[in-house]
């Protein structure tokens, strides 16, 4: 199978951190057009399956671009799959959604899930949040 070139798996990974805390979505979108022209997958751990990648991201952007700035605890790229943690912090609290994500890159596709957790004590309204999974 062929695989993608380690510096574009990084330029990606680097590129949509920065392409969102600037509110560039036409950059940001490009990216991932780019690494997944033929199928992108986008789930959320511990929620049913969503059926359109693209869907997904386009209503994370919209819902969430204007009030959440990534900032990146680290980046962990091996092979072609790569797992990050972010503190999605939410604009003008001192609040943070914290998230695992990974990431598997195939020519043409690509294959995202991500894990949320919420801020402790209720402070954020899950219901305005696709990817947080019910609590037991």
């Amino acid at each position: 199978m062929a695989t993608l070139d380690q510096a574009r798996i990084e330029n990606f990974m680097s590129g949509q951190v920065a392409a969102w805390n600037r509110h560039d979505r036409a950059g940001f979108m490009a990216l991932y057009r780019e690494m997944a022209p033929e199928h992108l997958d986008i789930q959320y751990a511990g929620r049913p399956r969503q059926d359109d990648g693209w869907f997904v991201i386009e209503e994370m952007w919209d819902k969430h671009n204007g009030q959440i700035t990534l900032d990146v605890g680290m980046t962990i790229i091996n092979g072609q799959e790569a797992a990050v943690q972010h503190h999605n912090l939410i604009n003008g609290t001192d609040l943070s959604i914290e998230s695992i994500e990974t990431y598997r890159f195939e020519p043409g596709k690509l294959f995202v899930c991500y894990f949320l957790k919420p801020p402790a004590g209720g402070a954020v309204d899950p219901n305005q949040f696709r990817g947080f999974a019910a609590t037991p």
